[in-house]
């Protein structure tokens, strides 16, 4: 009984030390092919005419995670992948610090190969932690860095890699709206949580959204970092030039680095216009991305972009390129994941 109860007390405390796992499991294909997949020639076909359908398109960016490099597919498959599709950059998305190790700098190689630049994202929900119990239990866990720790960790390891292999960017999304908990899930030291109801110049949100900003130049001043893009909700900006947020138009954020605007769109229809203010508020000179998270299947998800199947996706983002080039300030697309396009392009 004695040997139960210490077993339980040392996994408890490897627990407690060594942090629980906190990056998921996403892949760059599809776990399983359609149930009905379509003939070799068609997919193909597919990929042909996405390429034209991309093409207007400076910046052809598509959004991968290292979880995906494991497995039946090699770094080439992935690579092959992408130029197939016609995208010309590819957006890392860690989802880690950890993730920054060497199997990421053997993926670094094989592009630098391919001549296909690799951008590094980190999203801010990705380095949310909870902030729970008194000064003496947290000091128990592990301090895992903010987001800006991270970037901090990637121009380190920047600095490791041979001098032909070099990250083309770094990428930050921020997600202040997340921060919505209550006491013990706010992100650390933070005294305001976003809702519906607290817009309001003064108020939590807006206090949030100025966090954001600032947290924006914190990180665009970081001693030899990257080119750097900041992601921004698309309804940032609309809240703040209706004066219910002191800051947050794409202006503000354009002052600091490259914008890229998310687009929260659900149907194909309302793509183009989500992002159309955001374009049309760009200063002048200043060039804006615009970000497609796809849903990984067709029913609501709020945020992220419903299709029935390859055509209707793809008339989608040419729908979204052919409305946006005729703007001075569109500079490309960014579509996530690749496992989506890859499922879509494959199913019958």
């Amino acid at each position: 009984m004695k040997m139960m109860r210490y077993s339980g007390i040392i996994c408890l405390l490897t627990l407690l030390f060594c942090g629980c796992g906190h990056t998921p499991v996403r892949h760059v294909f599809p776990a399983a092919l359609p149930p009905a997949t379509a003939e070799s020639a068609v997919s193909l076909q597919r990929a042909e005419a996405f390429k034209k359908v991309l093409a207007p398109a400076k910046i052809r960016g598509v959004v991968l995670y290292p979880s995906a490099f494991e497995g039946r597919f090699d770094d080439r498959t992935v690579l092959q992948a992408v130029s197939r599709l016609g995208f010309n950059r590819i957006y890392c998305r860690l989802t880690s610090e950890q993730e920054l190790d060497g199997r990421l700098r053997e993926f670094l190689t094989v592009a630098a190969g391919y001549k296909i630049p690799v951008e590094i994202v980190f999203s801010q929900e990705d380095f949310f932690r909870r902030y729970r119990g008194n000064r003496l239990i947290r000091n128990c866990f592990i301090q895992y860095p903010d987001i800006a720790g991270a970037v901090k960790k990637l121009i380190g390891y920047q600095q490791e890699l041979p001098e032909n292999i070099r990250v083309a960017g770094v990428t930050v999304i921020l997600t202040p709206h997340l921060f919505d908990g209550v006491n013990v899930e706010r992100i650390q030291g933070k005294l305001y949580r976003w809702h519906e109801k607290r817009y309001g110049i003064g108020q939590d949100n807006d206090m949030l959204m100025k966090e954001s900003l600032e947290l924006a130049g914190k990180i665009s001043r970081l001693p030899q970092l990257p080119p750097l893009t900041i992601a921004i909700a698309d309804f940032y900006h609309e809240h703040a030039a209706a004066g219910e947020l002191s800051c947050g138009k794409v202006a503000d954020f354009a002052a600091v680095a490259k914008v890229a605007v998310v687009c929260s769109a659900n149907l194909p229809s309302k793509l183009p216009g989500n992002i159309s203010n955001e374009l049309a508020a760009m200063p002048d000179g200043k060039k804006m991305l615009v970000f497609v998270p796809l849903a990984h299947h067709t029913s609501v998800d709020r945020g992220k972009l419903r299709r029935r199947n390859w055509n209707d996706f793809q008339r989608s983002i040419n729908n979204l390129i052919r409305k946006s080039a005729v703007s001075p300030a569109f500079d490309g697309v960014i579509v996530s994941p690749l496992s989506v396009i890859e499922f879509l392009r494959q199913e019958k």
